[in-house]
């Protein structure tokens, strides 16, 4: 259970082929949806997972040792630790010598828009004021996640660290999000309908993620990335197995697949997200950096 794209066309025969495994994918919704069925006595189980670490760890590690909800990963069945870069190192999840989460890619959310309606220099777009103001009004999408659309306006009205917010803070944000509801046109669930919104014209901004830019961009519609002068919402994906895990041998050679070389080198290209590994920079020219996003190590 992941972000889908992190398995798409070009990438899943690999970390298939490099695992050894035969991989059936989950819907991923969202990393509160990832967290919720981590937890839900009963709930649908799977042998690895992935989200976002900052948002994840607090639930996957629990507050103390023993609340784990997930198992230690052998660190000698992923060799291919070793070539994590230096900024994903703070996406490993460790306590008391044992590693319940590691690093697979970084991503970013911020706002994709229409470029056919909204232009390049448009103040707007320099903003998270293109998902909240008046002026694209009736042709707005939100993501229908509280987490992120919180965390967006946070940043917006001048939370510079918007997951730290105290209880009246939040109030305030959330508050502001019920009054620039009148501007959305529509709320998406899966990535797959925001695309299809924004694709179709029926909205010309929405919130977005990486994998949602890149496969718009390539299949030809003049969609972009807005860089907020507020700041992007940057993230490290971090993957782990939960305690049930039916084929932990196969959990631990996929994680592994996935810092491999082949996998790393395709993943920008395949879905978007920058890879946790070093192997993925290799032989990238300077302007093939700057458009996959790297320059959010900076």
């Amino acid at each position: 259970l992941m972000v889908n794209a992190m398995l798409g066309p070009t990438l899943k025969p690999i970390a298939e082929e490099e695992a050894k495994v035969k991989i059936a994918e989950g819907a991923f919704m969202s990393g509160t949806d990832t967290v919720s069925r981590l937890t839900a006595p009963g709930g649908q189980r799977f042998d690895l997972m992935n989200s976002s670490f900052a948002f994840s760890r607090p639930v996957v590690m629990g507050a103390r040792e023993g609340q784990e909800r997930v198992q230690p990963i052998d660190l000698s069945l992923i060799p291919n630790l070793k070539f994590v870069n230096e900024p994903s190192k703070a996406g490993i999840g460790q306590r008391d010598g044992k590693t319940y989460m590691i690093p697979h890619s970084w991503g970013y959310d911020s706002i994709l828009y229409n470029r056919a309606v909204v232009k390049d220099d448009d103040p707007y777009t320099q903003s998270w004021s293109l998902l909240f103001e008046d002026r694209y009004a009736g042709r707005i999408g939100w993501w229908d996640v509280a987490h992120q659309m919180l965390m967006a306006a946070g940043l917006y009205l001048g939370h510079k660290e918007p997951e730290k917010m105290d209880r009246n803070q939040l109030a305030e944000v959330g508050k502001f999000l019920i009054a620039k509801k009148k501007n959305v046109r529509t709320f998406y669930g899966t990535f797959a309908q925001g695309s299809n919104l924004l694709g179709s014209g029926e909205i010309d901004v929405c919130y977005g993620i990486v994998p949602m830019r890149n496969e718009l961009q390539k299949r030809g519609f003049n969609i972009a990335g807005a860089w907020p002068k507020e700041g992007v919402l940057s993230l490290i994906n971090t993957s782990y197995i939960p305690k049930d895990c039916k084929n932990v041998a196969g959990a631990h050679a996929v994680i592994n697949a996935m810092l491999g070389e082949r996998y790393a080198k395709e993943l920008a290209n395949g879905c978007g997200y920058l890879s946790a590994s070093k192997f993925a920079q290799e032989n990238l020219t300077d302007e093939q950096r700057k458009r996959y996003g790297y320059g959010i190590f900076d």
